[in-house]
């Protein structure tokens, strides 16, 4: 079980380092210097940080890969425990704009968003795995796959439903896909086109890409067809929905 569930709430800022000659000096920055910054915020738990895998998953799969040619993306999420999560968050943005004023930020960081989710639901495959399941040192998922989605508002019960016990089940059913989990946004003004719910999927398998397009593929030819896709879904920006790699700190 990865740390993920335990997490009431998390946020999930999205990033690039956008001087392609200089990733690896991002990236020890990132890790050695300013994770121990975020770390230290009051109401951060952890910090964790994921890798696009950019994998080409066609027009079946568009909304979950970044625009041609662009910076590869970076996800670095949070672990909050805090009365006021999206304040956490806000102090980790304003504390950030200060360093920055400062000259402490890499100038080649370009951070596009910061969302904030509240747990709502999880389940995890009683299905035998397609391997020993993986133990990272920090306690967290191998690939996890980001899904970033709208509903009716007037629908939220009969949608989170949809998702527990025929969306997630069915998922879960495909092999090397282990555990989900679902949360709400803490945005309390969302934009019209903002997500209001996120799944979080993990996978523990030797070519999570490939698991991915059969599931994308079993969606268009077999769950739609059979009527098993939620009426209550709206659509919503992709944000950074995506197939992502656990980054191992240096």
């Amino acid at each position: 079980m990865s740390e993920l569930f335990p997490a009431k709430t998390i946020a999930i800022e999205v990033l690039s380092c956008m001087d392609a000659n200089r990733i690896r000096e991002f990236n020890r920055w990132y890790d050695k210097i300013h994770i121990p910054e975020l770390r230290n915020t009051p109401g951060i738990v952890d910090v964790y940080r994921y890798l696009d895998i950019q994998a080409d998953f066609s027009e079946l799969g568009a909304r979950f890969m970044a625009p041609k040619g662009s910076p590869a993306r970076y996800l670095t999420i949070y672990r909050i425990n805090s009365e006021d999560p999206w304040n956490v968050m806000r102090r980790v943005k304003e504390d950030d704009e200060k360093r920055s004023a400062e000259g402490k930020m890499m100038d080649c960081m370009e951070s596009y968003e910061i969302t904030v989710w509240d747990f709502l639901a999880y389940r995890r495959t009683v299905k035998p795995l397609v391997r020993p399941e993986t133990r990272l040192p920090d306690g967290m998922p191998e690939t996890i796959l980001l899904v970033f989605g709208g509903i009716d508002p007037t629908k939220k019960v009969e949608h989170d439903d949809w998702w527990l016990y025929t969306h997630a089940h069915d998922l879960l059913e495909v092999p090397g896909l282990i555990q989900c989990e679902r949360f709400r946004t803490l945005n309390p003004k969302p934009a019209e086109d903002d997500a209001t719910v996120l799944n979080i999927y993990e996978f523990d398998v030797d070519d999570p890409v490939a698991t991915f397009r059969r599931i994308l593929e079993d969606d268009v030819k077999i769950r739609r067809v059979q009527g098993r896709f939620s009426p209550f879904s709206r659509p919503a920006k992709p944000h950074a929905s995506g197939l992502y790699q656990h980054w191992d700190l240096m």
